[in-house]
């Protein structure tokens, strides 16, 4: 979406809420400087910071725990449970110094298999991430269900962009309704039902796929779990697939690795040429910006 098209639609909410951006605690013209920030100048950024190492997406889950227990998910009962726990604010400020050593300017989100929302220490990491890093694009996707006014302005102190939520009881709830009218620059929620379910590496639905077009998603996004261990990609929520862990080993260490150079390079001619997980994957695989 361009700046403009992007101007246009917050300010078409706006209109039609009858609201102004002073319910931000901003002006419009601090608004518009900042939309002119995170949109034309990080996006001139990322575009140069592609060219040179590829990494511009993260997700980066600080804590493995979810309330709900989707059956199109692996916390659902019948998938084999994994290890639980969280991780240590140390390797969260580890990693966001080592990202800020290239001036990274791409897109950051705690979240893998989890709620990020349950984790209270998630405005004081996403605060040290924004005093390191003024360019990163912070984005929080989250089912909604621990989120209120005033995490939500929280969390945007701390300097969060944008919050997706995903309504996963495809009903009309009075909290969400009430905080996309008063705040719509800063959350967006979609029905469960409107979206597109992965079968996530095969392993939900159980389709045999074979698809046989490429996947960018591991040459341009690293997936973290709690544990600190990169991982392939975000279908990987055993962690099979590990190419080192953050607590031991530097980011760009681990992100150069040649196995990891060289699946890289595979996936982007066909998913048939990655691991047994790529084979059955049904995710469109497009580079997440």
């Amino acid at each position: 979406m361009s700046i403009i098209e992007r101007i246009r639609k917050v300010s078409h909410r706006l209109q039609k809420h009858k609201i102004t951006h002073k319910n931000l605690g901003e002006s419009f013209l601090k608004y518009f400087l900042a939309v002119l920030k995170f949109e034309v100048i990080r996006k001139i950024k990322l575009k140069l910071h592609y060219k040179k190492t590829g990494l511009v997406s993260l997700n980066f889950e600080t804590i493995s725990m979810c309330n709900r227990s989707c059956e199109f998910c692996f916390n659902h009962p019948r998938f084999e449970k994994r290890l639980q726990g969280e991780m240590p604010a140390e390797l969260w400020e580890k990693v966001m110094n080592e990202l800020a050593e290239v001036k990274f300017c791409g897109r950051i989100s705690p979240h893998f298999y989890n709620e990020p929302l349950l984790d209270k220490r998630l405005p004081d990491l996403i605060a040290y991430t924004r005093k390191v890093m003024p360019y990163c694009w912070i984005q929080i996707n989250s089912n909604g269900d621990y989120l209120n006014e005033e995490l939500l302005l929280n969390l945007y102190e701390k300097g969060v962009n944008y919050l997706f939520i995903t309504n996963y009881d495809n009903e009309d709830i009075a909290i969400l309704d009430d905080l996309t009218a008063k705040y719509p620059a800063l959350i967006g929620v979609v029905k469960n039902s409107d979206m597109w379910r992965t079968d996530r590496g095969g392993e939900i639905f159980k389709k045999d796929k074979h698809e046989n077009i490429p996947c960018l998603r591991p040459a341009s996004q690293l997936v973290v779990n709690w544990q600190g261990e990169v991982l392939l990609c975000c279908m990987d929520f055993y962690a099979q697939y590990s190419f080192g862990n953050l607590s031991k080993t530097e980011l760009f260490f681990i992100w150069n690795k040649r196995e990891f150079q060289e699946i890289r390079e595979k996936l982007k001619i066909s998913r048939q040429q990655g691991y047994p997980i790529c084979h059955n994957c049904d995710d469109p695989g497009f580079i997440p910006w």
